[in-house]
């Protein structure tokens, strides 16, 4: 069966929370400040998209 939006957006969503938990697992690990803040503005960004790509989400399923 092919994907409609609402399962490509689910798709979406759930990489980037993967995407979230491998960017708190390198907060975790790493050494550099410069490093840190470049991951903490990352996982930031990330963490917006995943709201975002949620909202979306609730929106295609109320339809």
């Amino acid at each position: 069966m092919q994907k409609n939006a609402r399962g490509y957006v689910q798709d979406s969503a759930s990489a980037l929370d993967n995407a979230r938990e491998s960017l708190q697992n390198a907060l975790q690990t790493v050494e550099k400040d410069s490093n840190r803040t470049d991951i903490e503005e990352t996982l930031n960004a990330v963490e917006a998209a995943l709201q975002q790509c949620n909202q979306a989400v609730s929106a295609l399923e109320s339809q």
